[in-house]
């Protein structure tokens, strides 16, 4: 059994005892969160996010966006990729959370076709899994996973995320195209036809 001990000075908690790998996930968490706070000067504090990060964040996005319209796809790609990143890194965890997620998603998305475009399907079904995991599951998302998955050739995953969407929205034309091209490929790859 664990238990757990607070630090005034530190002000963390730790756990002793027999700690679960997801009691050790909470602690981290809960320090993190609790160190933040704790430098935190303003006595009028409320959970927004910096307006300093907020500005460069978006302005790295719309260089990126720019970038695209000018059909420098590589460089629009990495300043996509570097809001992302700095939307992760910069962002304090007690800002607010809603803030944070519909950003991801939006930024996400645009980092997701650009790399469909590229042809880098690895990246964009990373960035698709993450996208899913936000909890934005639309069937334009599980459009982009069954095209990477067929484009990767992982024929049985695409058809699996093809009869997801079409479980959302059942007369979704593309992706009734999507599930003939994936019944198509494997009754060819299984010799079938």
């Amino acid at each position: 059994m664990a238990t757990l001990q607070y630090d005034i000075n530190t002000k963390k908690i730790s756990g002793s005892g027999t700690v679960l790998e997801s009691q050790e996930i909470n602690i981290a968490q809960i320090n993190a969160l609790t160190q933040s706070l704790v430098a935190e000067s303003n006595p009028n504090f409320t959970p927004q996010p910096h307006d300093d990060s907020t500005k460069l964040i978006k302005n790295l996005f719309e260089s990126g966006l720019k970038n695209a319209k000018q059909n420098r796809l590589p460089e629009a790609l990495k300043n996509i990729t570097l809001a992302i990143e700095m939307a992760q890194r910069k962002r304090a965890p007690w800002e607010a959370f809603a803030v944070q997620l519909q950003e991801m998603q939006f930024m996400l998305r645009h980092k997701i076709d650009l790399s469909l475009v590229q042809g880098k399907y690895l990246d964009a079904l990373q960035d698709l899994d993450m996208l899913l995991n936000t909890g934005l599951v639309q069937p334009e998302i599980m459009i982009r996973k069954t095209d990477a998955l067929l484009k990767l050739g992982q024929l049985d995953q695409a058809r699996i995320d093809c009869e997801r969407g079409l479980s959302l929205q059942p007369q979704n034309v593309k992706l009734k195209a999507l599930m003939l091209e994936c019944t198509r490929r494997l009754a060819n790859y299984n010799g079938d036809i």
